[in-house]
Order: C-alpha cells, then sequence, then structure tokens
C-alpha cells in the first residue's frame, strides 16, 4: 500500500547515513513520511563501492527518489554535504522532467559556487585528516572521540571529502521556482579560514526566483544535533506548505 503523506526526502552530511537524522526524526508529525536516503558504501550498502563524484553520487540519488515522489508532495533537507547533493539533486529533477519539490530546506553550507575548504583534505593521511576534520566540525565530538569509529568512517570520509573538493558548479541558465530556507549555526558563520561569510551565505538567493529565506540558530556546523526538536519543527512547517519567517 502507497504512503500518499508529504515526504521530507533527507540527505545525510559527509560520513552519514540513514540513520544520521534519527534525533530529529523522531520530533516529526505523523502527518509527514520522513525518508532518508542511503548512500553507496555506508549503512546497509556498506558492501557497495565508494562514490567520489557528484554527478554519479546525484545519479544513485536519483534512482531512490524516483518511486518516492509518484504521489505525494515533497521537500528535500539536507545538511552540509546533503545541501549540495539536494541542490544538484533538484537541478537533475528538473531536467528529467520529474516532480518537483515544494521546497528546499538547506543547513550547514553557504551557496553552491562557495567553497569552504582551503585545502584538499582527502589527500591528507589518516592522522592529520581527522585533525583538519575536528577543526572544521566535520563530524560529531562522539565519532571523532572513538578511534574504533575513526577507522570505520576514514574511507567514507575521504571519498566524501573529495566528491565536496572536485566539485564543479555551475550556474543554471534558470533558478529554481520553488522556496529555498537556509539555516546554519552562528559559530560557523564569520570572517575566518574554514567559515563561510553572511555574503556567500545570503548568495543563495540567487538560486531560485521564489523566496529565500535565511536563519542562524546557536551552535557549529553541527547545530542541527543540538537542537533536534526545533529543527524537526521547521521542516515540518515548510513540509507543510507554510513558510518561515526570516530575514
Amino acid at each position: 500500500m502507497k504512503d500518499n503523506r508529504n515526504k521530507i526526502i533527507a540527505l545525510p552530511f559527509a560520513g552519514g547515513n540513514k540513520y544520521s537524522f534519527n534525533s530529529i526524526e523522531k520530533h516529526i508529525p505523523k502527518s509527514l513520511n520522513w525518508v532518508t536516503l542511503e548512500l553507496p558504501g555506508r549503512g546497509g550498502r556498506f558492501k557497495e563501492n565508494l562514490l567520489v563524484d557528484v554527478d554519479e553520487l546525484v545519479d544513485d540519488l536519483i534512482k531512490q527518489i524516483i518511486p518516492l515522489i509518484e504521489d505525494c508532495s515533497y521537500v528535500i533537507y539536507g545538511h552540509s554535504m546533503g545541501t549540495l547533493l539536494g541542490y544538484e539533486l533538484a537541478k537533475k529533477i528538473i531536467l528529467l522532467g520529474l516532480k518537483q519539490p515544494t521546497c528546499l530546506f538547506f543547513t550547514g553550507r553557504g551557496a553552491p559556487g562557495f567553497n569552504r575548504f582551503t585545502n584538499k583534505k582527502s589527500l591528507l593521511q589518516e592522522e592529520e585528516f581527522w585533525q583538519e576534520v575536528e577543526k572544521i566540525g566535520g563530524l560529531p565530538k562522539e565519532i571523532l572521540e572513538c578511534k574504533e569509529l575513526l577507522e570505520l568512517y576514514y574511507p567514507i570520509m575521504k571519498s566524501d571529502f573529495q566528491a565536496i573538493e572536485d566539485y564543479n558548479f555551475k550556474v543554471m541558465e534558470e533558478p529554481f521556482t520553488f522556496p529555498i530556507h537556509i539555516c546554519m549555526g552562528k559559530e560557523e558563520i564569520g570572517e575566518g579560514e574554514e567559515k563561510t561569510t553572511l555574503t556567500d551565505m545570503k548568495a543563495w538567493k540567487d538560486e531560485t526566483s521564489s523566496p529565500c529565506t535565511f536563519e542562524l540558530l546557536e551552535g557549529d556546523h553541527f547545530f542541527i544535533l543540538k537542537h533536534p526538536e526545533v529543527m524537526a519543527q521547521k521542516i515540518a512547517h515548510m513540509a507543510h506548505g507554510a513558510r518561515i519567517n526570516a530575514y
């Protein structure tokens, strides 16, 4: 039996899997259907080869999303790498003439033309790699403090970082026609190294002809995990067709 509830299609951060948003998902109302897509090489697809190219990752996501969006309205939610994948996935959905999302809700990343990383971390040796990941807040602390988890996550994170670092941004001929909401942690905004400027965040408005709203919450890159109930309310609000009043 098909589930015709409005869907939230969620795309996790680098190193993430379909369980990455559990703390948020549990606060989503039963009137909505939250689905976190799984990429190859992790979680239930651990035995599959890792992908190191954004286009290939999006091709994989397209195959997963097609049967999910036929009979319902849906929003795309992504955090960090998931934001970049969500942006490219939306472009691919339009290119293929598929049913479009009602809106995009993105966290933890500036506009797609902005590159947060000043050097290629995917080329670093393991110890130095994790030092750099910790510096930019690229994984939750619980994982960074567990040696066994780091050994498991190292090839996954390296491949994800390679995909992000090699990403080639292309300006769309026509912007999206659906709204975008961008939410980031206050501590990741700034002018310093590995920070996102307000200008780079607000450049998201160039990606849509509909309203593009912005919001800052307390916390670092993983502020979403510190405010799971608040994040669930905000995402559900937009999934129900409402807009968030922000600057």
